[in-house]
């Protein structure tokens, strides 16, 4: 297991990460590469609205700012997804195998490692990267099957849970979720000590968290993170930001073909394990139950509440946490005739291995929502586990066996179709909010290079502009809006459109003069692709005293971002 996500990513081509489709990620990747200057710079502008609340995500940033410290950017950022994936794969290894056997605990493994939406969560910044994982870890220790150390268990799968929520706080309705039908499950099966139990996961949660306090003191410079996040919460609920974000309109989802994993995989494991609920045994029983749970929470919060928990796929990836590990118990489960046989117990993660490397030959799945596609191959899923439930119940005969895999391979070759499907192309909706397509299908054997580019020029831009030297020295971009798309993650930087100069280089317009005059800033970072219109940028700042401190050509692959640094002197406080 410690080199399985090595393994993983060499044989299935794992994607290191996507080319960024927001803004949002590098608003993190700042906060791990130059904290304090960013307090620094924006604490006064931007506390009114909430705008430092990415500096709050301290179990992400934390561990992102320490491996980041001790490797640098990028191999930083590898390092820290491996021990991501570890966190993820080995507890989940564990509780298969303890439950069954080690080939179902590889399986566990293999459906976590080839999951193009927990690849693509872990190719970014966005702290949905580290929730996922602490989300598997939480869960999968919760139910962890183990009579002398269940306190120990408990202790870390609180610890885990805390990590997820303190990660973003939208896993705070799923680790609800989870912890709720394990409590109400303990009562109905095991009533004894249920409070002390309790009691151990608060206690860690607690204890956690103020470790986390510390931690995001002395490497972020911030060591409240608590109010930051409660007062994100209330400014993102008023109405108005509620409208920008959140679609009114139910319409936009039948586009979103993932969307129809979730009810599938819930479906399966019903199928699988389909009996008198007092037959099934505790940990399989918590784990549906809280993956039931965690859908309807989530569709009720998008559909009657105004969270956006669905339709941004940030957001959505959260619920894959909990299914990768139902989606594994029930192909366990389904199996259990071949599993329990010494000659076929590797057939399974096998055929699982196959499936994404079967889909990497083409990986060319082509655009389609609910109707009809989506909806047909959601049935053939449901279908494939029932023909396998009854192979698995007929006698043990080579032909049932055989029928027994093929149909779990069909099922995990549809489900991985299903997923990787884009969005296809239509018309604005009236009622919705655009959000970008998650790139699921490039997650196996996509090319990533254009990527880490960007992400090595992104990741250079703060040495390049150097240390804030005083508090409220702020810094604003100016850069060409034909450039936005693939611009993104330079500007995340530096938070993007709300310090973004409105107006084409090189021209200096009524609302780009207002803000400048407004927001007084020390600096002016200039960021083209081309490096055009630089010079007639910084004449066009003639008002505000420019000078044109440096300018550097950052390089990385296929990539060369052109940046040049003025100071305003007419703003600018520094001796």
């Amino acid at each position: 297991m410690l080199v399985s996500p090595v393994v993983a990513f060499f044989v299935l081509r794992l994607r290191l990460m996507p080319v960024p489709d927001l803004n949002d990620p590098a608003m993190h990747t700042t906060f791990i590469i130059d904290p304090q200057s960013i307090f620094l710079r924006y604490s006064a502008a931007f506390t009114p609205s909430a705008r430092l609340r990415e500096g709050a995500r301290v179990a992400f940033l934390v561990p992102g700012r320490i491996t980041y410290l001790l490797f640098g950017a990028v191999p930083g950022f590898v390092v820290f997804r491996y021990v991501l994936a570890l966190v993820a794969v080995v507890p989940a290894y564990l509780l298969l195998r303890r439950l069954y056997s080690r080939s179902a605990g590889a399986v566990a493994a293999i459906v976590i490692l080839s999951s193009p939406v927990i690849i693509t969560a872990w190719g970014t910044d966005f702290p949905n990267s580290a929730a996922v994982s602490y989300l598997i870890a939480g869960l999968a220790c919760l139910v962890m099957p183990s009579v002398r150390h269940r306190i120990a268990w408990l202790a870390v799968s609180a610890v885990c849970f805390t990590l997820a929520v303190w990660s973003i706080a939208t896993s705070a309705p799923l680790v609800v979720a989870a912890v709720a039908v394990y409590g109400i499950i303990r009562l109905w099966r095991e009533p004894p000590h249920i409070y002390r139990d309790a009691a151990v996961m608060a206690i860690a949660a607690v204890t956690m968290t103020g470790l986390l306090m510390l931690a995001s003191g002395l490497l972020l410079g911030q060591f409240d993170f608590i109010r930051p996040t409660i007062e994100s919460v209330i400014y993102l609920s008023h109405k108005s930001l509620e409208a920008m974000y959140h679609s009114a309109s139910w319409r936009w989802a039948p586009f979103v073909a993932y969307l129809l994993v979730p009810p599938a995989i819930v479906v399966v494991g019903l199928i699988a394990f389909g009996r008198r609920l007092t037959s099934i045994p505790t940990p399989q029983l918590v784990v549906g139950v809280a993956c039931a749970t965690q859908l309807v929470v989530c569709v009720l919060l998008q559909f009657v509440g105004r969270v956006q928990i669905l339709e941004v796929h940030y957001f959505s990836s959260l619920l894959w946490a909990g299914l990768t590990l139902l989606l594994a118990l029930s192909l366990v489960q389904l199996t259990r005739p071949i599993l329990d046989n010494p000659r076929s117990t590797w057939a399974l993660p096998l055929l699982l291995l196959l499936v994404p490397l079967a889909y990497e030959l083409d990986p060319h799945v082509p655009p389609f929502g609910w109707l009809p596609y989506g909806d047909m191959l959601a049935l053939i899923i449901v279908a494939l586990a029932a023909i396998a439930a009854r192979f698995r119940n007929a006698a043990p005969r080579p032909a049932t066996r055989l029928g027994t895999c093929v149909s779990l391979a069909l099922m995990s070759g549809c489900l991985l179709v299903l997923t990787v499907s884009p969005i296809p192309p239509h018309s604005a909706l009236p009622g919705t909010i655009f959000d970008a397509t998650p790139a699921y299908a490039t997650a196996l054997g996509g090319d990533d290079s254009e990527a880490v580019g960007l992400y090595v020029v992104t990741a250079d831009l703060p040495g390049f502009v150097g240390q804030a030297a005083y508090a409220g020295e702020q810094l604003l971009i100016w850069w060409p809006r034909a450039e936005q798309q693939r611009i993104l993650g330079p500007i995340g930087m530096y938070h993007a459109f709300f310090d973004s100069i409105p107006s084409p280089l090189g021209v200096l317009s009524a609302p780009a003069i207002r803000m400048i005059e407004q927001r007084q800033p020390a600096q002016i970072l200039l960021l083209s692709f081309t490096g055009q219109d630089f010079a007639q940028s910084v004449t066009a700042l003639a008002p505000f005293q420019p000078v044109l401190v440096r300018t550097r050509i950052l390089r990385s692959g296929p990539v060369a971002l052109h940046a040049s640094l003025i100071d305003l002197d007419q703003y600018d406080r520094r001796p």
